[in-house]
């Protein structure tokens, strides 16, 4: 067997027994649901019954059912396979670790930062969301970005799994162009993948029964835009915070490295510009803090490449912090953004009951003055996000320099080619 072979046999293998391994640690962390997450956990649950029936509020989303329903063939049922979700988004962050860095145990020390963070934490409780397969394949597409046949098939398969893959067009479309793609062979393949998503919706809406959620139910009800949506991004930074603790000192460090994986610094503003237009029509902020294991993974990966023992020192350092914190932050194991989020968000609940009608955004006067009763209240809270945002970046100064300052860019190929 050549060696190649090998490598193509030994990768997946090691990347299973890595995540497999790290899994079990997050699950010390944060220990795993035994049933469905009330609410859309349960939908997804349901719908892995019959997915091809399209029943149920995201018969479009059919990705995830699709492939729990395969699981059950072998005993696995939806909760089951929901956690080997969260194994595969590990086993996922090694195998690109491994591929891109080389070295067995860099692998795992990506693998570890992102079992530690809020990538996989959070989905530790909330069984049964589609979440963690998304982060895997974006976090693949990423990897494979110079190999369009690979990449754009795997854009497809994660706008299968959630349509919320579209948000990060602008900046899948940046990958391609930085890994040898064209500017217009690739806007024709990405017009390709939106057609064919298109078709499929519209096949699936011809089949589901009414009740399910379209557009025009999130337009409706999000009764928090425009006024509120600054109140609501500071909100998605706190959890950020939260779920990622130390690890975020990795953005900058990669940023003053050249940041390959995600595309140079451009990569990361236009990830970052992709996330905040999601909370134009859902107000999921720890779901959508969660989507920082992407940059998170890839950034760990671009500073162990060029970093050698110094970047393992410091990523192993951030990611055991990391855990420190994650733990310090929820008291209760399973409250989704941590003891400080959930008296904000209480508050911010008990603030726009009096404001919300239905199918009408909230006026621009009662959401400035909430906004600003909301600081108040909090405003110890808000110094703190501030505080440990300007730590993060400094940190990553020093983390940066600490493991040298020549750009990870340069000795080694960005993605699989």
């Amino acid at each position: 067997m050549t060696a190649g072979a090998k490598r193509l046999l030994e990768l997946p293998f090691a990347a299973v027994v890595g995540g497999a391994l790290l899994w079990l640690v997050a699950d010390r962390i944060v220990p795993a649901a035994t049933a469905p997450f009330p609410g859309h956990g349960e939908r997804f649950a349901a719908m892995a019954q019959a997915p091809l029936q399209f029943a149920g509020a995201f018969p479009h989303r059919v990705l995830w059912p699709l492939l729990a329903r395969g699981a059950s063939a072998f005993g696995c049922g939806p909760v089951a396979f929901s956690h080997l979700c969260n194994g595969l988004l590990i086993a996922v962050a090694f195998f690109v670790a491994r591929a891109r860095v080389g070295r067995i145990v860099d692998a795992l020390l990506v693998a570890a930062a992102v079992a530690c963070s809020g990538g996989v934490l959070v989905y530790q409780s909330m069984a049964c969301f589609s979440d963690p397969l998304n982060l895997a394949l974006l976090l693949l597409a990423a990897h494979f970005a110079a190999r369009p046949a690979v990449f754009w098939p795997l854009v497809l398969l994660g706008a299968l799994s959630h349509e919320l893959t579209f948000f990060f067009g602008p900046w899948l479309y940046w990958l391609r162009l930085q890994n040898g793609g064209g500017v217009v062979r690739d806007g024709v393949a990405g017009v390709l993948v939106v057609a064919a998503y298109a078709g499929w919706r519209r096949f699936v809406d011809a089949q589901a029964p009414p009740g399910g959620y379209d557009a025009s139910y999130y337009v409706a009800n999000n009764f928090w835009a425009p006024w509120l949506l600054p109140a609501l991004w500071a909100l998605w930074l706190l959890v950020v915070v939260v779920e990622f603790g130390p690890l975020l000192a990795l953005l900058p460090a990669a940023a003053r490295r050249g940041a390959a994986a995600m595309g140079g610094r451009v990569g990361l503003l236009l990830f970052a510009l992709g996330v905040l237009p999601l909370m134009v029509f859902a107000y999921d902020v720890m779901r959508f803090a969660a989507l920082a294991a992407v940059p998170v993974a890839l950034a760990a990966g671009d500073l162990l490449r060029a970093g050698g023992a110094r970047a393992r020192v410091a990523v192993a350092g951030l990611a055991a912090a990391a855990a420190a914190t994650y733990v310090w932050q929820h008291p209760v194991a399973a409250q989704q953004g941590g003891a400080v989020f959930t008296r904000v968000s209480a508050d911010v609940l008990q603030l726009a009951a009096p404001h919300v009608r239905p199918g009408e955004p909230m006026a621009c006067e009662p959401a400035m003055a909430m906004s600003r009763e909301l600081l108040a209240r909090h405003a110890g809270v808000a110094a703190a996000v501030v505080v440990a945002c300007v730590a993060c970046v400094a940190l990553g100064a020093l983390v940066a320099r600490y493991t040298g300052s020549a750009s990870a860019a340069g000795s080694d190929p960005r993605t699989q080619r």
